[in-house]
């Protein structure tokens, strides 16, 4: 019930910013294609890979290892980003080293529902700017990420070969640290997916509104058309709720 809780204080706080800032939040359209392999190395490990690319936006290289546990997981890695320096200018982008880590449980509900909770935390090194220009230098700043996600299967002869969903996620991202000035609130994510499972490939897509924090005060609302493809190697089990990582 905390997680449900804080689902519903996130959507508040996204609509409260909002409010308060209509005048200065831009609204743009955004294309968001990500693929995910997770490779089973024994029955309690997995190598997480996945790659995301939003066309003028941003590049996601992302690896990590997995300790798996029941009905849990724990996650650590590192991820190189290309990330834009303004919403205005999307040619211009700056380097990221993030190292990061997280811990996932999902659970199984009746009647075809499961719901997925996640924490994580990125370090960020973003490249420094300097009069509009990149350097070599790096800043670092602290972010925690909080998101829950309900899956319903929907019903279907057992001799389907596909298994098709649909799911409801929020993610609210938030800065910490004393490089942070303004915006403490980072980001917040709300998004309507469906999708198919088949033996080991998970096909997703959706819509996520994608409200970021660019400046003080300034904003910017990405209306984000998303494909995601999951690839699990070397575990050809029951479909389950997949991981959740995303930028």
């Amino acid at each position: 019930m905390t997680f449900f809780r804080f689902s519903l204080v996130a959507i508040f706080v996204q609509f409260f910013v909002q409010i308060q800032a209509q005048k200065l939040v831009q609204e743009q359209n955004q294309i968001w294609v990500g693929y995910m392999t997770s490779t089973r190395l024994s029955p309690r490990y997995s190598w997480w890979n996945d790659t995301h690319l939003v066309p003028n936006g941003f590049f996601v290289l992302r690896t990590g290892l997995t300790r798996n546990f029941q009905p849990s997981s724990i996650t650590a890695g590192y991820a190189y980003l290309l990330l834009p320096l303004s919403a205005e200018d999307q040619s211009l982008k700056r380097r990221e080293h993030r190292p990061w880590a997280q811990i996932q449980a999902t659970f199984p509900l009746p009647n075809g529902f499961s719901v997925s909770n996640r924490i994580r935390y990125d370090a960020r090194f973003r490249q420094t700017v300097s009069n509009g220009e990149l350097s070599d230098g790096y800043s670092f700043v602290n972010r925690l990420r909080l998101l829950i996600s309900v899956r319903k299967s929907i019903n279907v002869p057992d001799q389907a070969a596909w298994k098709p969903f649909v799911s409801l996620n929020e993610e609210l991202l938030v800065n910490f640290g004393k490089e942070v000035t303004f915006n403490s609130f980072d980001q917040n994510r709300i998004s309507l997916m469906v999708g198919a499972s088949r033996a080991n490939v998970q096909l997703q897509i959706g819509y996520m509104s994608r409200f970021v924090q660019t400046g003080y005060q300034l904003f910017v609302n990405n209306h984000t058309l998303v494909m995601w493809v999951t690839h699990r190697i070397g575990d050809s089990s029951k479909p389950r709720h997949e991981e959740n990582v995303t930028e």
